[in-house]
């Protein structure tokens, strides 16, 4: 249960939302131009956390829209997880060119 302490700051929106909509942890896999990304929920929730505030913004925007239409958070991890993948293999094209 999350609770507040005198002087402790106000939970973040995704540890509210992750507290509220628990997913048990497990792995699944992404396949990108013929490569295998293994992830683990846990793993995908950290990761939004860590995010810049850009990118926290259009993956909040999705959480909630996947909370509104009462659809499986595991899918919408998932996504957020294939689009992080796709904007590694962007960035590395970039470089490359």
């Amino acid at each position: 249960m999350l609770k507040l302490v005198h002087n402790e700051t106000q939970p973040t929106f995704f540890e509210r939302f992750f507290f509220e909509n628990p997913v048990q942890n497990d792995v699944f896999i992404i396949e990108v131009n013929k490569k295998h990304f293994f992830f683990e929920y846990d793993a995908v929730i950290d990761m939004i956390k860590k995010l810049n505030s850009k990118q926290q913004e259009y993956v909040k925007r999705q959480l909630q829209m996947y909370h509104y239409l009462s659809q499986d958070l595991r899918t919408c991890l998932q996504a957020i997880a294939t689009d992080y993948i796709r904007r590694i293999f962007e960035e590395n094209k970039k470089i490359e060119n």
